[in-house]
């Protein structure tokens, strides 16, 4: 187990208070602005809302990856949405042996929604599957709270935001991105803040768009303050159970 993994376990009491708020909400750099991240969000089409509390990201026509303890809540009614249209869920499944206790995050916050049809005019975005997460810059895409970093939170008006972060650390199951002050991280450094989790980390590569990570918690201090954590579940890790699932 390494150092980051041992952090991450002992702070995961704290890290679930967080969980409830993590990274689909968005937090951005003092020096930028909400307009900044309302156009940097604007570009990111296949990531929509659970409208009860969460984040998902599409992944095929009528799938959606979240995290875990995002759709343990969820009733059969509830709905997602994607552009001006909401959507039934067929079906929720969670990673195998996944364990939900209070208190503490799921060992892999993980899972998928079929939806009850398949979202037309909204391109799907593929599973990121190299090894080269560590030092990429990510895009970190949500609607709920949102604020400018320093002067509190706005709640959510449903509206989606993006900023830009870095991977400073990658594990076997999850990867890490710290909320750096400037003259450090990137132009629109940001992270998760209170609001919904399940929300995802984008890369891009080549030129096209990948999603490497779902948000499930955050640690190392406050959230939406400078030096605190996000962690998110890396996805190159569980692409073969997302296949097999969807398949």
């Amino acid at each position: 187990m390494n150092n980051r993994l041992r952090s991450f376990l002992a702070t995961a009491a704290m890290a679930v208070v967080f969980a409830s708020a993590a990274a689909d909400a968005v937090i951005i750099r003092h020096d930028r602005t909400d307009a900044d991240a309302l156009k940097l969000g604007a570009r990111f089409t296949a990531v929509g809302r659970i409208l009860r509390d969460g984040g998902a990201t599409l992944i095929a026509p009528d799938w959606v990856v979240t995290a875990a303890h995002v759709i343990a809540p969820l009733r059969p009614t509830d709905r997602l949405q994607f552009g001006d249209k909401t959507y039934g869920m067929k079906r929720g499944v969670f990673y195998p042996g996944t364990r939900l206790r209070e208190g503490t995050p799921p060992e892999v916050d993980l899972a998928l929604i079929q939806l009850d049809e398949p979202v037309t005019g909204i391109e799907p975005l593929p599973i990121y599957r190299g090894q080269a997460e560590f030092g990429q810059t990510v895009f970190i895409v949500g609607y709920g709270d949102y604020g400018v970093a320093g002067e509190g939170f706005h709640r959510s008006d449903g509206r989606r935001r993006a900023v830009m972060n870095v991977v400073h650390d990658a594990g076997p199951k999850r990867i890490f991105m710290r909320f750096d002050a400037p003259p450090d991280g990137s132009q629109f450094e940001g992270v998760g803040g209170p609001g919904d989790s399940g929300g995802p980390a984008l890369l891009e590569e080549g030129g096209r768009l990948y999603i490497a990570g779902v948000s499930s918690a955050s640690m190392d201090g406050k959230p939406g303050a400078y030096g605190v954590v996000d962690v998110y579940m890396r996805l190159s890790a569980y692409a073969h159970w997302i296949d097999e699932t969807i398949r």
